[in-house]
């Protein structure tokens, strides 16, 4: 997990998130955008798992960075 500056469909990141699943696509409450916090637009914090059930996924009120943060519940 984490922020990954782009998002699922960048090229570049397609090496370390094809192989995932995204908590947000998958079971995620609203967008789920994460950039900037002020007045999110873009999706751009990820959760990505493989092997394990996904629960939901959310994202939590902003800190002081410029992204918000996200959340999920997970099973093994």
């Amino acid at each position: 997990m984490g922020d990954f500056n782009g998002t699922l469909d960048d090229r570049a990141l397609s090496a370390v998130t094809s192989p995932l699943r995204s908590a947000q696509s998958e079971a995620g409450a609203g967008f789920g955008l994460t950039w900037p916090a002020s007045f999110p637009v873009a999706r751009i914090g990820h959760i990505l798992v493989r092997g394990v059930d996904l629960r939901s996924s959310w994202t939590l009120p902003a800190t002081d960075s410029d992204h918000l943060p996200v959340a999920a519940r997970l099973k093994l």
